[in-house]
């Protein structure tokens, strides 16, 4: 008997569908900084001046000066307010 081989797929292809519906951790904490400092301070920062570590749940900001000030004098009311938005084992600790 002959077996019957079917078409080869990458394996790349098979998670297609979940690269597309799961958003990373990383990219979501992100958006709810941006958002909350917004909301909080009224400063609008990019996408990429904000670095989120996952294992250490810090965030880091690469700003000015003076924003980088406002923002640790607002440190506590921010992050009460991403807890309250990420959810507890989700949230950042710090802000550098």
């Amino acid at each position: 008997m002959k077996k019957r081989r079917g078409k080869i797929i990458k394996v790349g292809a098979l998670f297609e569908k979940y690269k597309l519906r799961l958003k990373p951790p990383q990219g979501s904490v992100i958006n709810e900084v941006i958002e909350v400092i917004e909301d909080i301070t009224g400063i609008t920062l990019e996408k990429t001046q904000i670095k989120y570590s996952i294992h250490t749940k810090v965030i880091s900001l690469n700003a000015p000066s003076l924003i980088k000030q406002e923002i640790k004098l607002k440190q506590d009311e921010i992050l009460i307010h991403l807890k309250a938005r990420l959810g507890v084992t989700n949230t950042p600790t710090l802000i550098l």
